[in-house]
């Protein structure tokens, strides 16, 4: 009988999954905005394991990497493309290094395009044209920084430069609301590279994670001795300012990416346009990039203060390794919490 469901799902919605004690496991309901090839590794036990790595979004502008194992993996590589609309159930979410992964469980299911009132939901959501810049990645990022922030304690600007200064023993995640003031786009008076291309092969013994060491434009990797394709990457130094303070940051290529609203793909190639158009050329990046300044919406900034040594001296160094568009109306509950607990004590 055709009316007698397949599967019977009890999804969750993104933005809930941070709330629940994990690991936990849950069905998901979204859209694919992302997903890797077919990868084939074995496992310290000498097993050959084939695995693909997904991002779902769902309508809670959030987003999370799922991984898929056997045979759901190698279904053909059209069914992912085009950003299609899943349910998936059984999957079993975790942390790690701050940030929540997912991993489909043996006795979990794949369903592409399915219908009904959710999937029409998710399907309006995404058909209003999202940004993958404006989603909140809950997972660690493949190219090694954290995506997430549950373990971020919130912050400004003065109190991060503080604890940087006074060189933690340990790395610290901060939770920080500011407006992007500036991007160098110069160093001593010359053009400065906002890109750079790094290596995208697997480093040996790590289930599948990618070297990305900077390689040369013959895509050679001096760390791995070997040739690949290489991907382009963002690094910059952005400064950063909020009601007291302002900082300059070094910024990694997804949280740049969404400051700069711009792939890193995009940012590389309007490089080598403006290079080829002579002097002139390099000032029309700078007013691409300048429109980005004080955007309308200030950003949720994750920084990582550590320890670092330079020439012999060990000093705090800041980072920010995530950036995305602050909820307006979660953090404006947050500023009516904080002046109730002022008013009492005025």
């Amino acid at each position: 009988d055709g009316a007698v469901e397949v599967h019977k799902f009890n999804f969750v919605d993104l933005r809930r999954v941070q709330s629940r004690p994990l690991p936990t496991t849950i069905d998901l309901f979204g859209v694919i905005v992302k997903s890797d090839p077919v990868f084939s590794f074995t496992s310290k036990e000498g097993k050959p394991l084939v695995k693909r790595e997904i991002t779902v979004a769902d309508d809670t502008a959030a987003s999370m990497d799922i991984t898929l194992w056997g045979d759901r993996a190698q279904q053909d590589d059209a069914k992912f493309n085009g950003s299609p609309i899943v349910a998936l159930k059984g999957v079993s979410v975790k942390e790690w290094n701050g940030g929540l992964s997912g991993s489909l469980m043996q006795s979990g299911c794949v369903d592409f395009e399915p219908q009904g009132d959710v999937a029409e939901r998710v399907r309006r959501w995404w058909a209003c044209g999202v940004s993958l810049q404006s989603l909140s990645a809950l997972s660690v990022s493949r190219s090694g920084g954290t995506g997430g922030s549950r373990k971020a304690c919130k912050a400004t600007i003065k109190e991060m430069r503080e604890q940087a200064d006074a060189i933690p023993d340990d790395p610290k995640l901060l939770r920080v609301t500011a407006r992007l003031a500036s991007v160098q786009t110069t160093k001593q008076g010359e053009p400065h590279s906002l890109t750079y291309l790094a290596c995208t092969l697997p480093r040996e013994g790590t289930n599948g994670l990618v070297c990305n060491r900077r390689v040369d434009e013959s895509g050679h990797c001096e760390s791995c001795g070997r040739y690949g394709n290489p991907a382009a990457r963002i690094n910059v130094r952005c400064r950063f300012v909020d009601f007291g303070e302002n900082a300059w940051l070094t910024t990694f290529s997804e949280a740049a990416s969404s400051i700069l609203r711009m792939t890193p793909d995009e940012l590389r190639d309007l490089e080598r346009q403006a290079l080829g158009n002579g002097p002139d050329g390099w000032s029309g990046l700078e007013e691409r990039v300048q429109q980005t300044y004080y955007s309308s919406t200030p950003l949720q900034l994750t920084c990582r203060v550590k320890a670092d040594t330079f020439l012999g001296v060990r000093r705090g160094n800041a980072a920010c390794i995530e950036a995305r568009p602050i909820c307006l109306r979660e953090h404006g509950g947050t500023l009516l919490e904080e002046i109730m607990q002022m008013v009492p004590a005025c």
